[in-house]
């Protein structure tokens, strides 16, 4: 089956503020003359690409009594200039066949919570399924400062050791919080995805963010033709929340990065779920520590707060992972792509073209799948 592609728009509320930020002097320059000077304030402001600005304004629902006729008078003339079909779509991600390979790159706060490394874990016994590209290291900016970009690619190093994989791939630091919505925090985690990204023009880069969306919007930000060559899975689980709003850890970490990934045209998958994925001190300690190296260190970081060892702790990233590995453990559905606001409330009215929204994960075969593979008979 071939990807889904889903059409995109710009609603009047943009359009208005793209008109009154073009100077009173282009009004007596021709039509696409406008059009040009207004594309350079959407690209900075909203993320939009070349792509995106190519779309219908057709569609648009505009207010009745606007408050600035210049705005009107704009966005008027724009709505007469556009086509009936939008020229571009933005694709929504399907998973590749389970007896297939694919690239696969890990953005993880590994340094602030103990199930991205249970999620690491599973993608590096997982040779079957991904080919590892890179891991980068994002903050938790939530409860941390900047030496937590620092925590989270120390974290990442020891994993790989004890795993025998240090070395088999770059390992690269993400930015900091994005200060602006139009300013994308640039790091070496930023580039690494543009770089993986653009290494195979033939197979997309799935990228999963387990952490603030920091890296994957400053990638698509500083360049976005990687948009057709990558497909973003973002943990933001919230499902207790959704369709109104989100209050989920990641988001809240950088919510102007987290905004840029729905307006954007990256091909999105939004996963929410994973607080299913439940496990006792007394299963890991038998299915874990006998096992020894890194899966032994698994069970042994359970003692390192208190919170890790209770019954009812989550291992949320884990479900990520073990999705990519087999779609069967989670349900996905097709939904519009809505706007969120700087309190993270999902804005429905018209959003940006689709994307696929994965939720309700099966505890029993991800954890089925995760201590087979760790034992070594996945």
């Amino acid at each position: 089956m071939s990807e889904r592609h889903a059409g995109s728009g710009v609603d009047a509320v943009v359009i208005m503020d793209f008109a009154l930020h073009i100077p009173h002097a282009a009004f007596e320059k021709t039509l696409p003359s406008i059009k040009e000077r207004g594309k350079p304030f959407l690209r900075a402001k909203y993320g939009f690409t070349n792509q995106n600005l190519k779309n219908s304004f057709r569609s648009v629902n505009f207010p009745p009594e606007p408050t600035n006729l210049a705005a009107l008078i704009i966005a008027d003339r724009l709505k007469t200039m556009s086509t009936a079909t939008p020229t571009t779509e933005r694709i929504v991600p399907e998973l590749p066949p389970t007896d297939q390979v694919h690239r696969l790159l890990i953005d993880t706060d590994a340094g602030t919570e103990i199930d991205d490394l249970y999620a690491i874990a599973l993608a590096l016994r997982s040779p079957d399924r991904f080919v590892i590209e890179g891991i980068v290291a994002t903050h938790f900016a939530q409860n941390a400062g900047r030496q937590s970009i620092e925590a989270s690619y120390q974290t990442v190093q020891t994993l790989l050791e004890l795993d025998g994989a240090a070395g088999q791939f770059p390992v690269a630091r993400g930015g900091d919080p994005m200060r602006y919505i139009d300013e994308p925090s640039d790091s070496a985690g930023a580039q690494l995805i543009i770089e993986r990204a653009l290494a195979d023009a033939d197979q997309p880069l799935w990228v999963v963010g387990l952490g603030a969306a920091t890296n994957l919007a400053a990638a698509i930000m500083l360049e976005p033709r990687i948009a057709s060559n990558v497909r973003y899975v973002y943990h933001a689980r919230s499902a207790l929340t959704w369709p109104e709003r989100s209050v989920q850890y990641n988001v809240a970490g950088d919510v102007h990065a987290a905004r840029v990934l729905l307006s954007s045209d990256v091909p999105l998958a939004w996963f929410d779920t994973g607080q299913q994925l439940t496990c006792s001190m007394s299963v890991t300690e038998e299915r874990l520590l006998p096992l020894g190296g890194l899966a032994g260190y698994l069970h042994e970081f359970r003692h390192r707060k208190p919170y890790y060892q209770r019954e009812d702790k989550g291992f949320f990233d884990l479900a990520d992972i073990a999705w990519m590995i087999d779609p069967s453990v989670c349900t996905n559905e097709v939904v519009d792509a809505p706007k969120m606001d700087y309190v993270m409330q999902f804005q429905h009215r018209q959003g940006h073209g689709q994307m696929l929204r994965v939720h309700q994960c099966q505890a029993e075969p991800i954890w089925d799948m995760f201590f087979q593979r760790m034992a070594g008979s996945g």
